[in-house]
């Protein structure tokens, strides 16, 4: 883990941090992991709720999706392009 990625932490707190992840079972590192799949999935959706206040849920599935997707792959998958729904 690079060093430069907890330069604001205290070397103690991050000790103990990593020594609380250290005892995770498998099981609960995977739940952590889907946790913060599920938070970027939300916090991106609020991003395009905020830049598109009228757009429908499909709307904002969509556009999510495109982030992940790319235009192309949208077009094929989905039938929709991002660039006629500025």
């Amino acid at each position: 883990m690079p060093e430069k990625w907890f330069v604001d932490t205290d070397p103690k707190a991050l000790a103990v941090y990593i020594e609380l992840h250290r005892r995770l079972t498998p099981q609960q590192r995977l739940a952590r992991m889907f946790e913060l799949c599920d938070m970027q999935q939300a916090m991106q959706e609020a991003n395009v709720r905020a830049n598109y206040p009228d757009a429908s849920d499909r709307e904002v599935f969509l556009r999510v999706a495109t982030r992940r997707l790319g235009r192309e792959l949208m077009m094929k998958v989905y039938d929709w392009d991002p660039d006629l729904h500025p």
